[in-house]
C-alpha cells in the first residue's frame, strides 16, 4: 500500500526575493551591520537594506546621524522625539524638537546568517 505524499496539493513555486520585498535601485542601500544587536533581530555581518525613501515612523529601527557618525538606533516620537540605543540598557537620547530628525535612511529589512555559511559575493560576469 502507498501513501500519498502531504504536499501533494501545494504547487511548487522557487521563492525569488525580488518579488518578496521592495528594493528601489534609486533609494535603498546594502549594507552589513558590523555590531549584532539580537533584540532587534540583527547579528554582526548581516546585511542591511536601508531605505532613504521611507518616512521614519514611531519605533522603526533607523541609520541617525549622531555627531557626525552613521549609527543604528530605534527612532521614537511618542510622546518626544528620542533615539533608542539597540542594545545594553537601551540609553534614550532625546532630540531637540525644533530641530530636522537625523534620519540618513530606515532599515527595510535585515538578511541575516544564521547558519554561519557567509554571504558569497556573485560570480564575475
Amino acid at each position: 500500500m502507498a501513501f500519498q505524499n502531504p504536499a501533494q496539493n501545494f504547487a511548487e513555486q522557487r521563492l525569488n526575493l525580488g518579488d518578496l520585498v521592495t528594493l528601489s535601485p534609486h533609494s535603498t542601500f546594502l549594507v552589513r551591520s558590523d555590531s549584532s544587536y539580537p533584540e532587534a533581530g540583527i547579528m554582526q555581518g548581516s546585511v542591511l537594506a536601508i531605505d532613504r525613501a521611507i518616512t521614519p515612523q514611531h519605533r522603526h529601527i533607523i541609520v541617525a546621524e549622531v555627531e557626525g557618525e552613521l549609527v543604528l538606533r530605534r527612532l521614537l516620537i511618542n510622546p518626544v522625539s528620542a533615539l533608542q540605543e539597540l542594545r545594553g540598557d537601551e540609553t534614550i537620547t532625546l532630540l531637540d524638537e525644533s530641530q530636522e530628525l537625523p534620519v540618513w535612511g530606515v532599515v527595510a529589512y535585515a538578511l541575516t546568517d544564521v547558519a554561519g555559511l557567509g554571504f558569497h559575493h556573485p560570480p564575475d560576469e
